[in-house]
């Protein structure tokens, strides 16, 4: 009787299994070192890309703002430039110090202009800011901010009703911003009126 030992059935089915089982855990360890590698090292990188790109996002919209800024700057620097009269006569209707000496003198000469005789002027307001030691104010006086301030005072003045009229008229188109408050006049015994005016003069105050 002839044996064939060509086939062995079943010597290779147990380390076959055991490749198959070796080889499939391999695989779900690969899914699962993908996975964690995702997790913890691709979507933090995600998030920190997202959140950069946001960030470079309004940079770049914060630039354009401010470019956008400088040229309306340039534009009103140019524009100023060009208009230096109309700058002056502002500081001359709003002046940025209350100097009481410099109002009397253009109460003074206005009066004189109208022909009226000036008995007295009176100025009082809060006394003048020292900034001589202020070399940031005296480099820049139009970089600070400042506030309205008032100058009050009353003038007596004497003369013929046109010439006080005229006087009146003097103040109202003066450069400077002043206001009447109170009014008063009267006659002495040569015929003269004598008038009494309350004023408020304006400046404004770092």
């Amino acid at each position: 009787m002839a044996i064939d030992f060509s086939k062995k059935p079943g010597f290779n089915s147990e380390p076959q299994s055991n490749s198959y089982r070796n080889a499939l855990v391999e695989v779900v360890l690969l899914v699962v070192i993908c996975g964690l590698f995702y997790w913890f090292v691709i979507l933090p990188k995600q998030e920190e890309v997202a959140a950069k790109n946001s960030q470079l996002t309004q940079v770049l919209g914060e630039g354009t703002k401010v470019s956008g800024n400088l040229v309306t700057l340039q534009n009103l620097v140019k524009s100023l430039k060009s208009d230096s009269q109309n700058i002056s006569r502002l500081d001359q209707a709003m002046p940025l110090d209350g100097n009481v000496v410099r109002l009397q003198l253009l109460i003074q000469s206005l009066a004189g202009s109208a022909g009226v005789t000036v008995g007295n002027i009176s100025i009082s307001g809060q006394p003048n800011t020292a900034v001589a030691g202020d070399k940031a104010l005296l480099a820049n006086p139009y970089g600070v901010s400042r506030s309205l301030r008032v100058l009050s005072g009353t003038v007596f003045v004497i003369g013929s009703f046109s010439q006080l009229q005229n006087f009146l008229q003097q103040i109202e188109t003066s450069g400077r911003l002043m206001d009447v408050t109170n009014l008063t006049i009267s006659q002495d015994s040569q015929g003269q009126l004598n008038m009494q005016i309350t004023l408020n003069a304006y400046y404004l105050a770092p």
